[in-house]
């Protein structure tokens, strides 16, 4: 058995790795940056210097491969790439497990990024191809650090939701959940909603840190319009921007409220929670 992983060196592809490798399964990963990847994967890890846009390193990095780990950055072409990819996966005769996130958005008439991720999830059940598609609610690992980071800046953290919840997952789970079904072609046809334990409100997060660090934590509502403004002075793109708007406009009116138990099917034990993020990350919360 052999995975060759895509997205290797982003918040997910490196606790894949970790996952697979402690597995003994043979992993490869097609990276743009070889230094930069091997600070960041194990060393067991065997890295093809290329790009995914790049179709012979793709046929190159695909030889002897089993399973394919699909996962490529938002962009207003990621369909049309995962779509290319998916039928490089097919001439090789690799398994595919594809990441779509995030869960609430992905449907024909959802916003653009979860509208392409529809259609490539279509592509792939048509294949013919063993598949599993895994569909990840919002990750902690973006949403908690930009509220750290305010907090450390302006002493409050900004609530684009209102009162509505969001049920974070820790990326460490969605890698281990992956590692699953990337080693077993039983889950084969599958799609896989995670998430974390519980939907917490920006109250009950303030409430969370409040309670671990000591420190008081005021929430100061705003709209997701005045956090796509925002994002954009710190140099996302209008396509970026125009993203996270319609994400956050979802999860105010209560989109990704839903909890379920994929995650403890596939790994066997309970999702990690904010309280269990915020005490690993603890100093990153804790006022100076």
């Amino acid at each position: 058995m052999s995975v060759l992983l895509l997205g290797a060196t982003g918040r997910i592809g490196p606790h894949v790795a970790r996952e697979l490798v402690s597995r003994g399964v043979a992993v490869a990963a097609l990276v743009r940056d070889p230094s930069r990847a091997a600070a960041v994967l194990p060393a067991a890890v065997a890295l093809v210097a290329g790009d995914f846009h790049d179709d012979t390193a793709v046929q190159r990095a695909l030889e002897g491969a089993t399973s394919l780990l699909l996962l490529t950055p938002h962009g207003p072409d990621m369909a049309a790439a995962q779509q290319r990819l998916v039928g490089w996966a097919a001439k090789a005769g690799a398994r595919v497990v594809k990441i779509s996130g995030t869960s609430s958005a992905i449907r024909a008439d959802g916003p653009d990024a979860g509208r392409q991720h529809w259609q490539v999830e279509q592509e792939l059940a048509a294949s013919g191809l063993g598949y599993v598609i895994l569909r990840p609610n919002a990750f902690m690992q973006t949403l908690l650090p930009p509220v750290a980071a305010t907090l450390q800046a302006k002493g409050v953290i900004r609530n684009p939701l209102g009162s509505a919840g969001i049920s974070l997952i820790d990326c460490a789970d969605i890698g281990e959940a992956a590692a699953e079904v990337l080693t077993d072609p039983g889950h084969d046809g599958t799609t896989y909603v995670l998430t974390g334990p519980a939907a917490p409100t920006y109250a009950d997060i303030a409430a969370t840190i409040e309670a671990i660090t000591g420190r008081a934590v005021p929430v100061a509502d705003v709209t997701p319009e005045e956090m796509a403004d925002a994002a954009r002075l710190r140099g996302a793109s209008d396509w970026e921007a125009g993203h996270l708007a319609e994400l956050l406009t979802r999860f105010r009116a209560g989109a990704s409220e839903f909890v379920t138990d994929d995650v403890k099917r596939l790994i066997g034990r309970d999702p990690r929670s904010v309280a269990d993020f915020v005490n690993d990350h603890r100093s990153d919360f804790t006022a100076a």
